[in-house]
């Protein structure tokens, strides 16, 4: 069968294309104003902004409110950021309504004189608010030379109070933002059966401007920029970096009635956002996204992410997400798979604690696989046998976290339900063997029993 002319023809192509049916430009409804209105008003930034622009001298320009909802109106429908297609958005594409819930003047009197001054306006009030809030004010139209530009970027990461205030109140902002939806979708109940798991990663945001110049020794005009190498990419992308949290969900043989195979319908918002540049904070900003989830009651699920998490000392990610209660899922690297080291005798397999006493077959069934072996690991029934016979000797949590962070593992042969059946530990606790009048008490079927000889020396911590 062959295809259409209209299928192989560009002229073809552009003809079928539908067009307006009328030459007045789109009009934006009110409705929908009136939402991205209310939700920024629910957000509470107007009340941050409000208070640091107060006292500040200069004309005040359009009120910050309607630059944002023309931000937010221009992001809708037009998929730009631009001030350019802010002012045309509320100049031509607002109806009266709406231009009068704003501020916004009737376009029809104006003349070619009275649009420049209105979009004067528009630039002015957002100039306005970028210089109260920027840590280092510094000029943004040219490309400075490398070495001021330097010295910009490290007045950005100074540690005087009033840059790191006006750093922490732009998190604040972007915080809020991101957050409003995460706090309707919860009042309505949206993420009901949802189980707290979440997907972080870092992703790029290009730059609109040309990365640094070695040649001509100039800088690029967003100072903060730099090179996110994405991973397994030799060819970096100039920009900043975004660290994002998803809600996730699991998968279910039987799966919910709306979702398919996920656990639950729950939406997967974005639940945190921090930009950043690249390579710088990696780990701070998923832990600030992560905390900023507590004051909503959600479950401390899995949080799953990829090497560049993996790559992070653990004072600075694993640590601190612990803490808040999350149990990591990290993608380590082909050479760290296995056996990674031992902590007070205990032997750290694939980030996890476990009794020394673990086969070693079972220990490194994981050494030296590929990505694509550990990630099909359903088509492998040996592998995934194996791993599952991993499960009785990782240590169990005895007690939550402290006002330390602190947390206390017991050995899987302790407890009212041991796992495994040791005889070393019934030999250093004194636990008397059954008798000959005695019955012998009933061990589960799943008990492991273990040997000294499988320890290769190592006392298990008990």
């Amino acid at each position: 069968m062959s295809k259409p002319r209209a299928w192989r023809s560009p002229e073809e192509i552009r003809k079928c294309r539908p067009r307006p049916v009328t030459d007045a430009p789109f009009e934006i409804p009110d409705s929908k104003v009136g939402q991205l209105d209310a939700l920024l008003h629910g957000s509470r930034v107007l009340e941050l902004i409000d208070t640091e622009l107060a006292g500040r001298p200069g004309p005040d320009g359009l009120p910050v409110r309607t630059v944002l909802v023309g931000l937010l109106l221009s992001l809708h429908y037009h998929r730009s950021a631009s001030l350019a297609d802010v002012c045309r958005v509320l100049l031509d594409e607002l109806r009266a309504p709406a231009r009068g819930w704003l501020g916004v003047p009737d376009p029809g009197p104006l003349d070619d004189h009275g649009r420049h001054a209105f979009t004067r306006c528009v630039y002015r009030s957002f100039d306005r608010l970028t210089t109260a809030l920027d840590p280092f004010r510094c000029d943004r139209r040219r490309r400075l030379p490398a070495d001021a530009a330097a010295l910009a970027v490290a007045a950005w990461e100074g540690v005087d109070d009033e840059r790191v205030r006006r750093r922490a109140l732009l998190q604040e902002i972007s915080d809020r933002l991101v957050l409003t939806t995460v706090r309707l979708a919860h009042r309505r109940g949206m993420f009901k059966g949802w189980r707290g798991d979440v997907g972080v990663d870092t992703t790029p945001v290009p730059a609109w401007h040309r990365p640094p110049s070695r040649r001509r020794n100039l800088a690029s005009v967003e100072i903060t920029a730099g090179w996110h190498f994405c991973g397994g990419s030799d060819e970096g992308i100039f920009g900043h970096s975004a660290t994002l949290l998803v809600a996730a969900s699991r998968r279910h043989p039987t799966g919910h009635p709306q979702a398919g195979k996920r656990v639950s319908g729950h939406p997967q918002l974005v639940l945190g956002l921090v930009l950043d540049t690249p390579g710088k904070r990696i780990g701070p900003n998923a832990i600030h996204a992560l905390t900023k989830l507590v004051p909503f009651g959600f479950p401390a699920g899995i949080p799953a992410s990829d090497r560049a998490y993996t790559d992070q000392i653990s004072e600075h990610f694993a640590q601190p997400a612990r803490r808040l209660g999350y149990q990591l899922v990290l993608d380590y690297k082909q050479e760290h798979r296995g056996i990674q080291g031992t902590h007070q005798g205990a032997l750290l397999v694939d980030g996890s604690l476990a009794c020394p006493a673990m086969p070693t077959t079972l220990a490194q069934a994981t050494n030296g696989l590929d990505d694509d072996a550990v990630r099909g690991i359903d088509d492998n029934v040996q592998l995934s046998e194996q791993i599952t016979a991993r499960e009785p000797y990782f240590l169990r949590l005895k007690e939550s976290a402290d006002e330390r962070g602190a947390i206390r593992l017991q050995c899987p042969a302790s407890g009212p339900s041991p796992a495994v059946a040791c005889p070393r530990f019934n030999q250093v606790h004194q636990i008397p063997a059954p008798t000959a009048g005695r019955r012998r008490p009933h061990q589960p079927a799943g008990h492991r029993r273990t040997h000294r000889g499988q320890a290769d020396g190592a006392d298990p911590p008990c």
